[in-house]
């Protein structure tokens, strides 16, 4: 999600990959909450594409430290583009949200000056105004830290790096089922920056991956086929876990759970190094991966409006209705960021 100096295509594969991975996470989740104990042939399908893409947002944030870990920079200006790169798009984003919020809220809204501040102010307290920004309040507190954190691992050698890496998993295992609200802005906060700072961890491992781990022909297969490993222990432990506890649980989905470690990982190193070579495939990478900040930010609002219009997983068996959504939302998230940036300044709202 970060401008990049040099196009590296694999990282864009890796990009394209991870932005149409979260908007399956956010299409075929209602598929996982609403059919369990119903449908589960349907629950079975959405549970299945909801546990390939777990790696979404882990993946983000290894690509971030690929590339932001290994480079030195003066800090002031690491910052200057953060800030108009990442915080400006999002301010404008926010306000779009908060718009939208309002104009769909179902009974009658809000009237007057006090009375909107006061509804704005408790989805921000309550949700963050969209449960998705999650990852940008995230992201922006992990990159206050980057510089620092890029000093202090390029100091150290490969051994110690993997010691620091086994000593971060360790860390997520325990913490990793703390009761921490990561949408609202109650309670404790100095938990949520902690579990922020946990997320650091991510940006590591894809500075190691890159720099350090060698990919043969025979890691790249093992890698394969590790992935698809994951999918199946997620899958089957969701459903054996749920019908175990007698309600829905989704403890494997967690983003610091082994398995989404291990499925974040297996992505990153099956595509290290490789390259898409037509010309048509090529074009489309490059163009889903440089807008998908901007598509990240807008793809919830197209979903709810899609919903709203009846185009939801329940218009068809979940296999045919699951894809359709995905990249409906793909297109027209990718043609409002397009938009967006043929306008005057529209390329620092956009994201």
């Amino acid at each position: 999600m970060e401008e990049k100096k040099q196009r590296i295509d694999w990282l864009d594969s890796l990009r394209a990959i991870a932005i149409i991975a979260v908007i399956l996470v956010h299409v075929s989740s209602p598929v996982v909450n609403m059919a369990y104990g119903g449908n589960m042939l349907h629950w079975w399908i959405g549970n299945v594409f909801d546990s390939a893409v777990r790696f979404a947002v882990p993946l983000f944030l290894m690509i971030s430290g690929a590339m932001l870990l290994s480079a030195t920079y003066d800090i002031k200006t690491f910052y200057k583009k953060r800030f108009i790169r990442v915080l400006i798009p999002f301010l404008f984003w926010m306000v779009i949200y908060w718009i939208f919020r309002y104009y769909t809220l179902p009974g009658s809204q809000p009237h007057g000056l006090h009375d909107i501040i006061n509804w704005a102010v408790d989805i921000f307290m309550k949700e963050g105004i969209s449960k998705h920004f999650w990852f940008v309040y995230m992201i922006i507190f992990v990159y206050l830290i980057t510089p620092f954190i890029g000093m202090f691992v390029r100091k150290l050698k490969p051994e110690m790096l993997v010691f620091l890496l086994a000593a971060w998993v360790l860390i997520v295992s325990i913490s990793k089922d703390f009761a921490i609200d990561m949408y609202g802005w109650r309670g404790n906060l100095l938990y949520k920056f902690f579990m922020y700072f946990l997320y650091s961890g991510y940006m590591v491992l894809g500075y190691y991956f890159y720099n350090i781990f060698y990919v043969s022909k025979n890691i790249r297969i093992t890698a394969f086929i590790l992935y698809l490993t994951t999918i199946v222990v997620a899958a089957v432990m969701t459903y054996y876990s749920s019908k175990l506890k007698g309600k829905l649980d989704l403890t494997i989905y967690n983003y610091f759970s082994l398995n989404t470690m291990m499925q974040a990982m297996a992505v990153f190193i099956a595509l290290k190094g490789t390259s898409v070579t037509k010309k048509i495939p090529a074009k489309l990478q490059h163009a889903v991966s440089d807008y998908s900040y901007g598509i990240y930010l807008v793809h919830i609002v197209i979903i709810g409006i899609l919903y709203k219009n009846g185009i939801f997983w329940t218009m068809a068996n979940p296999i045919i209705s699951v894809p359709v959504v995905v990249i409906i939302t793909l297109m027209v998230s990718w043609a409002i960021i397009f938009l967006l940036r043929k306008i005057p300044y529209g390329k620092y709202i956009s994201g």
